[in-house]
């Protein structure tokens, strides 16, 4: 009993562990439909900050050399201690700073914000590379909690949104003296500030849990309960004494792993599905961000707070899908990947329509855009945790989830560097100004 236990914490802890991977970053983006209003950038914002994520995609390629400098001395351990400090201190920063500006290259900039979501992006990046790899001292079935705990960065801060209520609705109140409108915004439950401070908690709370995972014996108990552990009957003392304790060491890992896979990958399976994996990272984290505003704002204000909640709900249910399908095959792959690649350009369409797209300032409308990124955001998701399923599963190396989290940076900067141009350098998209009517007929 003592031993399930320990499974089970186990397994939480990993949950809990991974919740500092994107928690912040995803705080901020389903703020955006209160911070937007009130920003300089206007519709632009996600694109700005999506870059900012993109620079931050340096920090990966720091550590990938680090990595292949020191080879088998290269330790994790370092890094996540590092993520999740930095990422607490930062939330507090921008619990004060976020709405500051600053006059620079010609126009006020979010100075505070942006700066803020680059620190976060350099620790969130670093994270995807990071994280997989300190997985790989852990049995294959707790590569899920990595899932799970990543997919839950995007729920709790949508529960914290829906505690906080609709804000920064558009109220036209007339000019004195004038014929014009001016605007001014509703206010939330609670303001941003307590938003950022709640999410510094939960960061608080991950390193909690990391520290529990280094040097309590949960993960040694709930290996030992494992009958099918090849340590299930040797003395603790057999196991590494130093960060490998409480963990199963690799090359019996992989022994394990592999009695559940009927065939080893082969080498150009494994660069197709990491070649997959950039082109759905591309979307979902490059270009997809970027267009959040365009595709849903045309259809007001609480159709895209209501997306903003819903789209980070699609990452648990992908999730708790691969549970039950763990992976796919290739063919399947392949028809769910065009499947998803047709609704990412549609949402484009709509995007490049703005500010009066299809079915405008319907209520009809707003539906079928939140839906549509919902389902689309479920379908990437979903391939892209099958696909790290089945890397993990069938290609035996060491450094196999490593590059896994490589690619997903690699298609962050394929996605969002041309997204940017089109936003917010050649002003491709339109949006639209407070208190003036569209799409007359």
């Amino acid at each position: 009993m003592a031993s399930r236990w320990a499974q089970v914490t186990c397994f939480i802890l990993i949950v809990i562990m991974n919740l500092s991977s994107w928690i912040d970053i995803q705080g901020i983006m389903v703020e955006l439909p209160l911070i937007i209003p009130l920003l300089p950038e206007g519709w632009a914002l996600p694109s700005s900050m999506t870059i900012c994520a993109t620079v931050a995609g340096i920090a990966p390629i720091l550590v990938l050399i680090l990595r292949c400098y020191q080879g088998k001395r290269f330790s994790e351990i370092p890094f996540i201690y590092i993520i999740i400090i930095v990422g607490i201190i930062s939330c507090c920063v921008l619990a004060f700073f976020w709405q500051r500006t600053a006059f620079i290259f010609g126009s006020q900039r979010s100075i505070w914000l942006l700066g803020g979501v680059l620190t976060l992006s350099t620790v969130d990046c670093t994270s995807s590379l990071v994280y997989f790899d300190y997985m790989k001292r852990f049995r294959a079935s707790y590569l899920t909690a990595v899932f799970l705990g990543e997919g839950l960065t995007g729920l709790i801060p949508t529960l914290l949104v829906l505690a906080q209520g609709l804000g920064s609705e558009e109220v036209c109140i007339p000019i004195v003296n004038g014929t014009g409108f001016t605007a001014q915004y509703t206010q939330p439950r609670f303001s941003v500030k307590i938003f950022m401070f709640c999410i510094g908690g939960i960061l608080m709370l991950s390193l909690l849990a990391f520290v529990l995972l280094r040097w309590s014996n949960l993960v040694l108990l709930a290996d030992a309960a494992n009958p099918q552990s090849p340590d299930s009957n040797q003395p603790a003392e057999v196991i590494d004494r130093a960060e490998s304790m409480a963990m199963i060491p690799e090359t019996k890992l992989e022994k394990c792993s592999s009695s559940s896979s009927s065939s080893q990958m082969s080498y150009k399976s494994y660069l197709f599905q990491l070649t997959l994996n950039t082109i759905m990272s591309a979307f979902i984290y490059g270009c997809l961000p970027s267009l959040s505003t365009y595709s849903m704002l045309p259809y007001g204000q609480k159709a895209f707070y209501y997306s903003s909640i819903l789209n980070p709900l699609a990452y648990p249910v992908a999730s708790l899908v691969s549970i039950r399908w763990v992976t796919m095959s290739t063919l399947a792959t392949i028809l769910w990947s065009s499947i998803g690649f047709g609704l990412c350009v549609f949402i484009a369409i709509i995007a490049w329509q703005s500010p009066c797209p299809w079915w405008a300032d319907t209520f009809h409308g707003g539906l079928i855009m939140t839906g549509v990124w919902f389902i689309t955001i479920l379908i990437v998701a979903y391939i892209r945790i099958a696909i790290g399923n089945r890397i993990r599963r069938e290609w035996l190396q060491e450094s196999a989830m490593f590059y896994f989290g490589l690619t997903v940076e690699l298609g962050s900067v394929i996605g969002s560097v041309p997204m940017y141009i089109l936003v917010s350098v050649l002003h491709l998209f339109t949006e639209r100004q407070p208190c003036q009517r569209y799409c007359l007929k």
